[in-house]
């Protein structure tokens, strides 16, 4: 898919690529619903853009500190939010609106990285893969529809073990309690991926997943 029809925003593609062009962008991946659309794996518009990296190979604090340099020479205004050695968020005033941008320490890539047209991403599985511990973290409606998208690409099993591999901590029986959070929302709610317009049918799929997953 070509930039023009890029289902990132053109001022989303210009902060990406004004990132990546940083010396210390250098060991960062772009991460989060901003990937899964640069790798073309769900339509859910998103505000913002996550660069993660690994403690050693990039640096939190100078990537900061040069992009904002970098954003304000093109005309941005840039806000910092919050800021740490493993965390910084800044939002990112430009001509065509805002965009929230997080660049954070994250756990290493298992895949190589993949390119995209916003710059280098995690691999698609692996992004499928964290985005079911996203899940599994705090069950947000964006989470349940990202997810759903996902297993109907890699399956099941393929997010499973990614998420296994990610995250220790990653237990299927929490995830079915996650999964119960689903009937907090509204199908409004759900409603957040034109391609993802079934809701009843998304409702069903979690609660066999969820019963699945209890049975073991």
């Amino acid at each position: 898919m070509g930039r023009d029809r890029s289902l990132l925003t053109p001022f989303q593609l210009d902060v990406a690529r004004v990132f990546f062009s940083l010396p210390a962008a250098e060991g960062f991946l772009l991460a989060g619903g901003a990937a899964l659309l640069a790798q073309e794996l769900t339509h859910r518009p998103t505000q913002d853009l996550d660069f993660f990296t690994v403690r050693g190979v990039g640096d939190v604090v100078r990537a900061k500190d040069e992009f904002t340099t970098a954003a304000r020479a093109r005309g941005w205004a840039v806000e910092h939010l919050q800021g740490s050695g493993d965390f910084c968020r800044l939002l990112i005033h430009g001509r065509e609106g805002d965009l929230l941008v997080d660049l954070a320490l994250e756990s290493r890539p298992g895949m190589p990285a993949r390119a995209s047209v916003a710059g280098p991403t995690f691999a698609p599985e692996e992004l499928a893969g964290r985005k079911l511990i996203a899940l599994f973290d705090r069950a947000a409606a964006r989470d349940f529809v990202d997810v759903y998208s996902l297993t109907g690409l890699f399956g099941k099993p393929t997010l499973l073990t990614q998420a296994a591999m990610i995250d220790l901590g990653f237990d299927t029986q929490v995830l079915a309690s996650m999964i119960d959070r689903l009937d907090a929302y509204t199908d409004v709610d759900l409603l957040l991926d034109p391609q993802v317009t079934d809701v009843p049918a998304l409702r069903v799929f979690f609660a066999d997943w969820a019963a699945e997953l209890r049975v073991g």
